[in-house]
């Protein structure tokens, strides 16, 4: 079974004390990785920090031949797809649970 690993992303310089976002992923290959982040942190942050995760473990994204992943919730269920958007406003503080999904193109 894939395993799991943890990411911290936070600053250096930060105040111990301050608030951080926990974030578990898990990945449509079935890998489960959890990322601390900072709050002001944007979604393409924690995009580009799952990509260098893949990229540093040799695994390929599963969407292939013009399909596309998605970064989901389950609960609420919702789609982030605005990656300006910082974990705080998008409600992913103090933690939460995200999954990656490869969507399916529609039919033609």
């Amino acid at each position: 079974a894939p395993g799991r690993d943890e990411i911290k992303l936070l600053l250096p310089t930060r105040d111990p004390s301050a608030p951080t976002a926990r974030l578990q992923v898990k990945l449509e290959t079935g890998h489960r990785i959890t990322l601390t982040m900072e709050p002001h942190a944007l979604l393409s942050e924690l995009w580009a920090a799952l990509e260098k995760w893949r990229s540093t473990h040799s695994i390929a994204r599963a969407a292939a031949g013009g399909r596309q992943c998605s970064l989901r919730s389950a609960f609420p269920p919702r789609t982030y797809s605005d990656m300006s958007e910082t974990l705080e406003h998008a409600g992913l503080t103090p933690s939460a649970t995200l999954f990656v999904t490869v969507d399916v193109p529609a039919a033609t």
